[in-house]
């Protein structure tokens, strides 16, 4: 990567620390926030590395400063590959296959922290919790984690209009 893609990429991590930390909504095993913008955007406009690094990082920066270390690195992991996938498809021309790459990567998201949230609450919840229990459980936060996703999804693209030219 250049050094202008580096820039803009760390600054796009900062942006979407502070959006995440300043607005979100708390659940029973974590918090909603704005990470998506982020990823979408530099996934987006600089394809699967740059998402892959906006997602972790932000991911991981954020569950260690909200006072979520239990999460750093299942975010690491999740958001990563979530930028990823969504940057590796968004490089086709065919829209068809953007439009999967998006899918894919934001189920990928629900899926993953469905699975985290699940091991997190078993490991937990020590003799008393059953795994079919507790993949119960983790079911509640996906709805969560659902509107998650759309609005970063929805709030990217109104921001990555403007900032096209910017970022270039």
């Amino acid at each position: 990567m250049k050094t202008k893609q580096i820039t803009i990429g760390a600054v796009l991590v900062a942006i979407n620390i502070v959006l995440s930390y300043v607005a979100k909504l708390p659940t029973p095993t974590g918090f909603v926030s704005l990470v998506e913008i982020g990823i979408f955007i530099g996934a987006w406009h600089f394809g699967p590395k740059m998402g892959l690094a906006v997602g972790g990082l932000t991911g991981f920066l954020l569950d260690l400063f909200a006072g979520y270390p239990q999460w750093m690195f299942f975010s690491l992991i999740i958001h990563g590959l979530e930028g990823w996938i969504i940057g590796r498809f968004n490089v086709q021309k065919t829209v068809g296959i953007r439009i999967f790459g998006n899918l894919l990567g934001s189920f990928t998201m629900v899926f993953g922290y469905w699975l985290a949230g699940s091991f997190l609450l078993w490991i937990t919840g020590g003799a008393k919790m059953s795994i079919q229990a507790a993949v119960l459980a983790g079911l509640a936060d996906v709805p969560a984690n659902i509107m998650q996703v759309l609005v970063g999804f929805i709030l990217a693209l109104i921001v990555s209009v403007p900032l096209r030219k910017w970022i270039r």
